[in-house]
């Protein structure tokens, strides 16, 4: 079992309706205005193995190798008041 990858994957919601914020007196909440009930979903894939430590202990490979999320850049189709058409955007990859 030394020289296994793990390898995962695992849907995040992009943001929650409801958000509990601490700000301090005067600090305005954040906005992100969410359309209905489309909040996105985006998978990650993520690889971890096991670390490695050299003769005096020292870690040389933390088991990390990487995240990567399921997602394509396209240019926007329309303008709008948040962008111009053509800006680059990032969109999560639907399964079919």
């Amino acid at each position: 079992m030394h020289n296994v990858v793990h390898i995962d994957e695992k849907w995040f919601t992009v943001t929650n309706k409801n958000k509990t914020y601490y700000l301090l007196d005067g600090e305005e909440e954040p906005t992100m205005p969410i359309h209905g009930n489309c909040i996105g979903k985006v998978m990650i894939l993520t690889g971890v193995a096991r670390p490695w430590w050299d003769s005096e202990g020292n870690v040389t490979f933390s088991g990390k190798i990487g995240i990567w999320p399921f997602v394509k850049e396209v240019p926007a189709q329309r303008k709008s008041d948040n962008r111009t058409k053509g800006t680059i955007e990032t969109k999560s990859i639907k399964s079919r």
